[in-house]
């Protein structure tokens, strides 16, 4: 079976491509558009309440730093050394 693009077959066949066009833009923009407004909004918040939280832990670790015992101040003193060894690796292995 042969299809002639020339006469009847080419109607039918730019008038399913349309529809398939238009089925696409309107499932885009009644569906995917909404969807990913809704991702970036939920993303932005995310990233405000991540920069909220570093701020209050630097605040509370500098405060067990002035104010706590000396068990807790070589606790964190240690804990913030290792994070910075391990951002030093991080920076050396993307540097590589």
């Amino acid at each position: 079976m042969t299809i002639d693009y020339t006469e009847d077959a080419a109607g039918r066949m730019s008038a399913f491509a349309a529809g398939c066009t238009s089925a696409y833009v309107f499932v885009r923009n009644m569906v995917m558009r909404p969807a990913i407004k809704s991702c970036h909004a939920r993303i932005n918040e995310l990233e405000q309440d991540r920069e909220r939280l570093i701020r209050r832990i630097e605040t509370l670790e500098t405060v067990l730093l002035t104010h706590g015992t000396g068990a807790i101040r070589n606790a964190i003193q240690g804990a913030l050394s290792e994070l910075r060894l391990e951002s030093e690796q991080k920076l050396k292995g993307a540097a590589v």
